[in-house]
């Protein structure tokens, strides 16, 4: 029976995980519960993606010099150097839509980025080397983000602390994954892929209810300044990911600026939401940010460009 639940959840993951978003909004007595938890959650949901990937394979192919600088030069420009161009862009919008910004490009890309990416047919193993590369380094290159591109007039995390608490998140989850990769073994987990993708979905799912704490309220009480968001989710997340295609063009294989797509577009913001003071503006973003998120695959169906499968 639970067998069974796990199967169809996974084969409806899209489905669950966006009815999870409508849901979290009328049940806001279990995101304040749950709130607390959030650092926690995030490890969670980097743990039940990671396990299943080969890490200690696609980090013995990331260290070959030439990839593993294309790596370390492709991580730098999606952390800091975006930043700096996100900073500017939301200083248009005030200080806190800015820092927002900034905050959305110091975070990698989402853990699942590489089975999104197979799912649409494209290069999931380019979008797995740049999620862990990006993933890996992002308590350095994170705080540095923040550091570099932040406001003067917003609040500044420490940059130590900042550095500890996505430490702690990142490579927390990692070691989690290891544990489970060893634990079941890496062929049972590819053997019940759907049963593994039911296990992350309702991860998701839990992981997503502390992200609208208070955010039912904040949208109640000014839905102009939500929609204003919620555009402004959509522009950084489904806009990016088409903007970054526009703009490789033609020079790489279909497959390749899918894959550039998807990483650049669709990131863990969630990350600083678990490590930074509650701010409403950051906090309607973060929530809204997931329902773009969410509905990537059917967006990118919707528009054609999803590569026809193989024959």
């Amino acid at each position: 029976m639970i067998i069974a639940i796990l199967r169809g959840t996974g084969r409806n993951a899209r489905w669950v995980l966006s009815g999870g978003c409508i849901l979290a909004l009328f049940l806001p007595g279990i995101s304040a519960s749950l709130r607390p938890a959030l650092p926690v959650l995030v490890s969670m949901v980097f743990a039940l993606a990671m396990a299943r990937i080969d890490l200690a394979g696609t980090l013995r192919a990331a260290i070959q010099p030439r990839r593993l600088a294309f790596l370390l030069v492709l991580s730098f420009l999606l952390l800091p150097l975006t930043a700096l161009l996100y900073g500017t862009l939301g200083r248009l919008f005030g200080p806190e839509v800015s820092l927002t910004l900034v905050y959305l490009a110091a975070a990698p890309p989402i853990a699942s980025a590489a089975g999104l990416c197979f799912l649409l047919g494209f290069n999931a193993r380019l979008a797995l080397e740049i999620t862990v590369a990006a993933s890996l380094l992002t308590p350095i290159l994170g705080p540095l983000a923040v550091a570099l591109a932040a406001p003067e007039t917003a609040p500044r995390p420490d940059p130590l602390i900042l550095a500890r608490n996505l430490s702690l998140m990142i490579f927390g989850g990692v070691l989690a994954a290891t544990l489970i990769r060893r634990a079941i073994g890496p062929g049972r987990i590819a053997d019940n892929a759907q049963i593994f993708d039911g296990i992350a979905a309702l991860g998701m799912l839990v992981f997503v209810f502390p992200l609208f704490d208070k955010v039912g309220a904040l949208i109640l009480a000014d839905p102009a300044r939500a929609a204003g968001i919620l555009a402004l989710a959509v522009t950084f997340n489904v806009g990016v990911n088409l903007a970054t295609r526009a703009t490789l063009g033609n020079r790489l294989p279909a497959e390749d600026t899918g894959a550039y797509g998807i990483t650049f577009g669709n990131r863990t913001i969630a990350m600083y939401l678990a490590v930074v003071p509650f701010e409403p503006v950051f906090a309607l973003f973060v929530a809204l940010y997931q329902i773009p998120m969410y509905f990537t695959p059917l967006v990118l169906a919707r528009l054609s460009l999803v590569p026809a499968p193989k024959s």
